[in-house]
């Protein structure tokens, strides 16, 4: 009887040879996934210098914030230490010598420039001076006494400087107190107006370190004034 041809164990190697094959690939596919090369990408062009791109979002440490903390650091014109006494120095309201009615200290308007200087126009017997007065001197305890300066003016010359005194030290109030005269009412009158004269319209003129000058009526709140002399 014939022998039959043995086809089942070629039919065998060939499988195991095909299943061996597709192996390999999977091994090799999954190497590349998880360790291998990355897939090459395009590379990205960096932004040219003075772009938006460039300039939009710089690193703290770099020099856009260098530049930054350099500009913030000078002072500007306006603030330059002098601007306000110079600004004074021609205003004879300002350089005239004053006499602090309680202390009987002289000073000049112009000696407290650099501060924020308030200067308010008054009589005793005028009752909107006197509640500008007490906002003052509420305002002035939230407020650094050596950034700002209260002064007072009597410009009606029939109050002399102890009766003055007498009124600052009765109602409690702060600031620095004294008599005009004449020429010192004078020269106001001749900057701001005859209106700078008139006690109940509550006269007030704002020297800024700047050396801004502003003239006011009317009276101020208490947190108008702390804004004012923080600038």
């Amino acid at each position: 009887m014939p022998r039959r041809p043995r086809i089942v164990p070629s039919l065998l190697t060939l499988v195991a040879c095909l299943a061996l094959v597709a192996g390999c690939a999977s091994a090799g596919a999954g190497s590349s996934a998880s360790g291998g090369s990355p897939i090459p990408t395009a590379p990205v062009a960096p932004a040219a210098t003075g772009s938006p791109l460039a300039s939009a979002a710089p690193t703290p440490s770099g020099p856009a914030s260098t530049a930054l903390a350099t500009v913030s650091a000078t002072p500007s014109p306006a603030t330059t230490p002098g601007a306000a006494a110079a600004a004074l120095a021609g205003r004879a309201w300002a350089t005239a010598t004053l006499t602090d009615a309680s202390t009987g200290t002289p000073f000049t308007i112009a000696s407290l420039a650099g501060r924020t200087v308030f200067v308010e126009a008054m009589a005793i017997w005028c009752t909107n001076c006197r509640a500008q007065q007490g906002r003052f001197t509420e305002a002035l305890t939230r407020l650094d006494p050596s950034s700002v300066a209260y002064v007072v003016l009597t410009v009606d010359p029939s109050e002399g400087a102890a009766a003055l005194a007498k009124y600052k030290a009765d109602r409690g109030f702060s600031g620095t107190y004294a008599v005009t005269g004449k020429a010192v009412s004078t020269a106001l009158a001749a900057d701001f107006g005859a209106n700078v004269l008139n006690p109940p319209s509550v006269p007030l003129i704002l020297i800024t370190p700047s050396g801004e000058i502003r003239f006011t009526t009317g009276g101020e709140s208490v947190d108008q004034i702390i804004k004012l002399a923080r600038g």
